[in-house]
């Protein structure tokens, strides 16, 4: 069976935008998953990452599934704890844009320029 992207047509592998507010009265699992997946704990850029299990599900499997306390907390932990106790800046990636491919494109044009230069000076000097 072939689908027309790589995400199987599925709602819950749809990323929510934008994600839950950070004290919404009832977390749960997914709102944790968004929250790390829209790049607001501070783990990665914004990328929409299908997980093969959903966070939580080992604990429901066990037997003892989170509570929306536990969810709450591990929520707060992930955006605000995260970003007040840590001393490190947000990475490279959050402020900055890649120039490597700005670079290449500009060396392959320099390159051509040079050596359309070079082949009109040897017709010329011929």
């Amino acid at each position: 069976m072939s689908y027309d992207s790589d995400v199987p047509p599925h709602l819950s592998a749809q990323r929510a935008v934008p994600p839950a507010p950070v004290d919404a009265p009832s977390p749960n699992t997914a709102m944790l998953k968004g929250d790390i997946d829209s790049g607001r704990s501070g783990d990665k850029v914004e990328v929409f990452d299908p997980g093969m299990a959903m966070l939580g599900t080992c604990e429901e499997a066990g037997g003892n599934p989170l509570s929306p306390k536990d969810i709450a907390r591990a929520r707060l932990a992930e955006i605000k704890d995260r970003w007040r106790l840590s001393p490190r800046k947000p990475g490279y990636a959050h402020t900055h844009v890649d120039p490597t491919l700005a670079l290449y494109v500009g060396f392959i044009g320099a390159a051509g320029v040079g050596l359309s230069a070079a082949i009109w000076l040897a017709r010329a000097a011929a």
